[in-house]
């Protein structure tokens, strides 16, 4: 029944429309009235971070323009941001990896 709720997976999103669809999940996890349905947002928010993970890391490490800079600082943000939802819910740990991952992209 959830499954319906997502955006579907798609590995060709690029790194800004991987983004949102991070922060949509964010957003969603933020209005829910129940812990559960909160904690499947995050989860989803996370595995769409976790697809821009390697690829934009990789190209974007020796990069230095102002655009690829903007988009790490976007991507460290939202990381932020679910850590501190995530915080909310008591999940303490998962909120730690978030905060950590937040830090290697700022």
């Amino acid at each position: 029944m959830l499954g319906s709720l997502f955006l579907p997976l798609r590995n060709v999103l690029s790194p800004q429309a991987a983004l949102e669809d991070a922060n949509v999940h964010l957003e969603n996890a933020r209005k829910a009235k129940r812990s559960e349905l909160a904690l499947t947002y995050c989860n989803e928010s996370q595995k769409a971070l976790a697809r821009i993970r390697t690829s934009v890391r990789k190209a974007l490490v020796s990069s230095v323009s102002v655009e690829d800079q903007a988009i790490r600082n976007e991507i460290a943000s939202t990381y932020f941001e679910l850590g501190e939802l995530l915080e909310n819910l008591k999940r303490h740990d998962k909120a730690q990896t978030c905060y950590k991952n937040s830090e290697k992209w700022g």
